[in-house]
């Protein structure tokens, strides 16, 4: 099964070039992506698709989850749902035609960080950055080689959708999730916890026993080490059809053995791939 991310080395490309281009991602001045004057420090806050066809990609994720578009610039747009603010979206044109969700969590000290990413064995993929408006951020490789963004906003981070095709999860596939897990507990107040899932131990880390990163073994071999975004649905089925429909390609169908029939990974005609899931009745 070819998963969701594009090769280790296209995604270093795409996200080395998207931030330090015209594609404007990290550009000298964006909108900020909330006013809401608190910080939800350690959680994924944020989401920006690096794309090489906007157009494609807003009509994609506008047919299947219904978001609207606000154009910022030529490369940039901002993706809503419901009128609110969801995620990102940035053009690159590359030879890779790299694709990839970027998770980008709220740090409020994103030096600390990046210095215990590189002690790890991680990379930085683009340095501690500002951007007039919106915050600091930096990109990083984790060091299995996931590749994840830090973001301490200037006006607050955005609340957390709950709403169906919103954002819902967040989880590390890795090679060894044991290890992948210690990594990103020392990045920040993270505690860990496990719970009971269909009768195997689901690990993850939570900020005040909030949930915030879990963390798998990869399934597939032929996966890269990376994240993995999820999108709560009403409907995984019916969602499934309209993936198809907006030229979409379904990885992995439901079935009762991976969470009761509840998800679904997807690829985004670009080759971006996330998981679907319906709540779990």
């Amino acid at each position: 099964m070819k998963l969701l991310s594009p090769l280790r080395a296209a995604i270093i490309v795409a996200v080395s070039t998207v931030s330090l281009t015209g594609c404007q991602l990290t550009s000298n001045e964006l909108p900020a992506i909330s006013d809401s004057g608190t910080k939800n420090t350690g959680h994924v806050v944020w989401h920006d698709l690096i794309t090489p066809n906007l157009a494609e990609s807003k009509a994609f994720y506008g047919k299947v989850f219904g978001w609207q578009f606000e154009q910022v610039n030529d490369s940039y747009t901002f993706a809503k749902l419901d009128g609110k603010l969801i995620a990102g979206m940035a053009q690159l044109d590359n030879t890779q035609n790299a694709s990839l969700w970027l998770s980008l969590i709220s740090s409020q000290d994103i030096t600390d960080a990046t210095n215990k990413t590189l002690a790890a064995g991680g990379k930085v993929l683009v340095k501690s950055t500002e951007i007039k408006g919106r915050g600091t951020i930096a990109v990083l490789e984790d060091p299995q080689g996931a590749v994840f963004s830090l973001i301490n906003t200037v006006n607050g981070d955005p609340t957390v959708s709950t709403h169906d095709n919103g954002w819902i999860w967040q989880e590390v596939w890795s090679d060894d999730p044991i290890q992948s897990k210690a990594f990103y507990q020392r990045l920040g107040n993270y505690s860990s916890k496990e719970k009971s899932l269909q009768q195997l131990n689901y690990s993850y880390l939570a900020v005040e026993d909030k949930p915030a990163i879990g963390f798998v073994k990869k399934p597939d071999a032929e996966i890269g080490n990376t994240w993995v975004n999820y999108i709560k649905v009403a409907d995984v089925d019916a969602t499934l059809l309209k993936v198809t429909a907006a030229g979409g390609v379904i990885l992995m169908a439901p079935n009762e053995t991976v969470r009761k029939g509840s998800v679904a990974i997807i690829r985004d005609p670009a080759g971006a791939g996330l998981v679907i899931q319906e709540e779990i009745k």
